[in-house]
């Protein structure tokens, strides 16, 4: 299991960077998946007593902000790559100090003013230069929400949209849960969702972490690009032995 001191060099940086100033949370807008990412955000900068503000992209939450500076920690995920596209982050380093929660870059980065984080000690560290890796932030939920349920059956929760690989023939029981929230919905019945089930089949990354963190037998399978192989090598692999990766769909 990943620990919290796991995440003690994002927490020096953080409270470094943010000591005497303005500290804004700006989640990374998304899926049910998101959410998760953005639960453990806050569990996280709660934990280590940071006094922030969690604003959104409406223009109107930004005008005192931008008046006042100070930094903005933006959340992590999988918007830096050519499936999704981050509008946010080069913007806001005109203005504010911003720290980049642990995200996937497909392509090189390298803005002024901008700390990144990876999620992967692969691809996204060659991509961002100065990145440094820390887990994804849905690890931070830990154990909170394990019931210790073995549960029944198989859960196949596979992707419909544009990351998948599209090479998987999806089961007439398919779900795909996040896109049955947004990064604001709250995350216990996600989690409830698959605690259900013995057993999930997944392209999803959340989906894989959240079974994982459940403790079920998991199945993970590749999407359209290196994010999830990498993942897992850097996070699941090492730390969890009740997750499968899949470099094909030949054995599903």
């Amino acid at each position: 299991m990943i620990k919290k001191d796991d995440f003690n060099e994002l927490k020096s940086t953080i409270l470094r960077e943010c000591k005497g100033k303005k500290v804004y949370y700006l989640p990374n807008p998304g899926n049910w998946g998101d959410g998760l990412i953005r639960y453990g955000t806050i569990k996280f900068l709660e934990e280590i007593r940071l006094e922030y503000k969690e604003l959104t992209p409406n223009k109107k939450d930004w005008i005192l902000p931008f008046l006042r500076g100070g930094v903005v920690i933006y959340g992590g995920g999988g918007a830096w790559c050519n499936n999704w596209e981050n509008n946010y982050v080069k913007k806001l380093s005109k203005r504010f100090k911003v720290i980049v929660l642990p995200s996937t870059y497909e392509f090189e980065y390298n803005f002024n003013n901008v700390i990144f984080y990876a999620r992967d000690k692969f691809q996204s560290i060659e991509n961002a230069l100065s990145a440094k890796f820390t887990h994804d932030m849905a690890f931070y939920i830990g154990s909170e929400f394990y019931t210790g349920n073995k549960g029944l059956g198989i859960g196949n929760f596979f992707r419909e949209d544009t990351e998948s690989a599209n090479v998987i023939k999806l089961p007439e029981t398919n779900i795909d849960i996040s896109h049955k929230g947004n990064h604001l919905t709250p995350v216990s019945r996600f989690f409830k969702e698959l605690d259900y089930f013995e057993t999930i089949y997944t392209d999803r990354l959340h989906v894989a972490i959240a079974g994982a963190l459940l403790k079920k037998e998991v199945h993970l399978y590749p999407g359209n690009y290196f994010k999830i192989e990498a993942i897992y090598n850097s996070s699941l692999k090492p730390y969890f032995s009740n997750i499968t990766f899949h470099k094909t769909a030949d054995d599903f």
